[in-house]
């Protein structure tokens, strides 16, 4: 069976299984020579990995044991609060006084202060009644949605949303429908057919997509919501810390907190750590921790976590700068690219996408922007469809604007090296 490098592993994948290779060892055998043809050819970016962890510039090492100095654009520290002196040493504090871990699950013993000054602050800043604090932002979603549906119950949620939100809408075993990106004429007709056939309906949306960069729009949802009386549930997991006085979030931006039922964050992004938390009216949390799973039964985030998100969350508030900085870095970097003629989407957040839709040409454009210096990775089918590949550039303040204009040259030359762009569009 022919198996052409350029062919990610999970697309090939469902080729072998489209082909009828079912049986484990003998699928097996196919993935893992596909594999070692992926890494022989420098295009399985999961084996790369830094000396010196998250940062903006790091020495990256790939699997064939070389070494290059990088510009990194695949780390999701928006604020660069990973590297604050003042956290990392509140950090160090907290686990010389409370420990490493915390040992157990919440509901079993697991919970410190520090947890609790984390729910407490992060109640008060995003304006709800209370907030559940989760092991992680993908457990937060996972529990929160396979927990809150009822059996007469459906969930309608964005096509794109995140692998975390539809595992937990698939786990919930109750009913569910997508609707297409961020189309509120979609979504309309969707309430419009199913209004009368379910006791609850939950519409579950991001504010802002982590493959696309686009913002939700969450006014024409609120708006919906007048008229058909859902339930929101707004992931803000690349809006949380970043949009919003103090950071509090894009529906805080917005003006909307009180329309929306449920807001989710990550605490891994924006605010450095770990851990996940969703703020909601105080009536659901005794339904969450005896139906959400990940809560039940899953260790709390460690003291050092909690520590790292409190020192970050006050850093957040007392330097407001930050915020202003990011955005005003991304709109330079969006202005520099969107004037060579790079095809950005719809794409508005820190996230800027770079669409190529060849996936041969993509991942060589990709293993050369690695080779000068350049390393993100490369988003192709499935996760995306297939003709919408793309390269993410995940901006953070940390970035310096040499580092900006560095990448954005050595992007111009291979764009046009590749096709990516045509000449004409950089001379108008």
């Amino acid at each position: 069976m022919q198996t052409g490098v350029s062919v990610p592993i999970l697309s090939y994948m469902k080729q072998l299984e489209s082909q009828g290779v079912t049986d484990i060892e003998q699928l097996s055998d196919y993935l893992y020579q596909h594999y070692l043809n992926q890494v022989e050819q420098g295009l399985y970016s999961s084996n790369k990995y830094t000396l010196s962890g998250s940062n903006v510039q790091a020495s990256v090492v790939s699997s064939n044991g070389n070494t290059t100095e990088c510009i990194l654009w695949c780390i999701n520290h928006y604020l660069g609060l990973n590297r604050n002196q003042t956290v990392i040493d509140k950090v160090c504090k907290a686990v010389q006084e409370y420990g490493t871990g915390s040992g157990t699950s919440a509901l079993s013993g697991g919970m410190s202060i520090l947890h609790k000054q984390v729910e407490l602050k992060l109640q008060r800043l995003m304006g709800k009644e209370t907030v559940q604090l989760f092991p992680t932002g993908f457990t937060a979603n996972l529990g929160c949605l396979s927990a809150l549906p009822g059996k007469k119950d459906l969930i309608i949620f964005d096509r794109e949303c995140h692998a975390s939100i539809i595992d937990g809408v698939k786990l919930s075993g109750k009913k569910w429908v997508t609707f297409k990106h961020n189309n509120l004429h979609d979504l309309e007709q969707k309430l419009s057919k199913y209004k009368s056939e379910y006791q609850n309906i939950f519409v579950v949306v991001e504010s802002a997509y982590s493959m696309s960069g686009d913002l939700a729009p969450l006014q024409g949802i609120v708006a919906l919501k007048q008229k058909y009386k859902f339930l929101v549930y707004v992931d803000e997991a690349h809006t949380f810390g970043i949009y919003g006085e103090n950071g509090a979030g894009y529906c805080s931006h917005l003006g909307i907190v009180e329309e929306i039922d449920f807001i989710a964050a990550t605490l891994s992004k924006a605010t450095a750590s770990i851990g996940g938390f969703v703020a909601t009216k105080s009536k659901y949390i005794p339904l969450l921790q005896w139906r959400a799973n990940t809560y039940i039964f899953q260790a709390c985030l460690t003291p050092g976590d909690a520590a790292a998100i409190l020192a970050s969350l006050e850093e957040i508030e007392n330097n407001p700068y930050l915020i202003k900085l990011l955005h005003d870095k991304n709109q330079y970097m969006r202005h520099c690219l969107t004037n060579l003629g790079f095809d950005l989407g719809t794409s508005q957040s820190p996230i800027i996408p770079i669409f190529i839709p060849d996936v041969e040409k993509l991942q060589a454009f990709n293993k050369e922007l690695f080779a000068r210096g350049i390393f993100s990775v490369s988003v192709v089918y499935p996760a995306v469809k297939a003709h919408e590949g793309r390269i993410r550039f995940i901006l953070s303040v940390a970035h310096s604007i040499e580092q900006i204009d560095t990448t954005v040259s050595v992007l111009h030359e291979l764009a046009l090296k590749y096709g990516v762009i045509k000449q004409e569009l950089v001379a108008a």
